[in-house]
């Protein structure tokens, strides 16, 4: 991988995550949330451990791809009004709840073509809010916003669909969650796209 070019994907990313919040969004509490985000690792995190986004910065580019990817949705469909603000809001935060909560660790790799053993740099997840996956994002954003929608509440709580284990042997909101809010699929879909399709096979190595 080409460490420099890591470093100005990441430098860029954070620019323009930062200047889609203070353009889009204008919440009570907005930059009470980027001061916390700066003090945390969101900005320099993988998304995950070893799936889309498993490398310094992934969390972010993640979250601007759901960003592109809702907007195309939203923009497909204006008969539902659904407001910039809340995509950004939704798209940018969906996955505030992974700041802080991966560590760096290695893991002995066989090398195919030498037959040498090696360390590799691996990222371990860590979590020490284990309250559910869209529950904590909802919560952490409530730490700061003066208010978030239902519609933005249903969305970020359920953009797991049916991956989240919590929903799984029952369905425990989220099609009424669907059915009531079609921000709610929306933020499914776009998170889907940008995981599965626009950062399909992309990895550090």
């Amino acid at each position: 991988m080409d460490t420099n070019k890591a470093k100005t994907d990441i430098k860029a990313n954070k620019k323009r995550f930062l200047d889609i919040c203070r353009e889009e969004i204008h919440r009570e509490g907005l930059d009470e949330l980027l001061n916390w985000l700066e003090r945390s690792d969101f900005f320099v995190a993988p998304a995950s451990t070893r799936f889309h986004g498993s490398y310094p910065g992934g969390l972010v580019e993640h979250s601007l791809n759901v960003y592109d990817c809702l907007m195309h949705l939203v923009d497909n469909y204006p008969e539902f009004n659904i407001s910039d603000e809340s995509v950004a809001i939704c798209a940018l935060f969906h996955d505030i709840c992974k700041a802080n909560t991966y560590k760096e660790g290695y893991r002995n790799v066989k090398d195919d073509e030498t037959g040498r053993w090696y360390k590799k740099q691996i990222y371990e997840f860590d979590e020490k809010f284990p309250i559910g996956h869209g529950e904590k994002s909802c919560i952490i954003l409530q730490w700061f916003f003066s208010k978030l929608t239902v519609d933005e509440l249903l969305a970020i709580r359920y953009h797991m669909g049916g991956f989240d284990t919590s929903v799984k042997g029952g369905d425990s909101g989220l099609n009424k969650a669907y059915d009531m809010c079609v921000l709610a699929p929306m933020l499914h879909l776009a998170d889907g796209e940008a995981s599965y399709l626009l950062e399909r096979n992309k990895t550090t190595e």
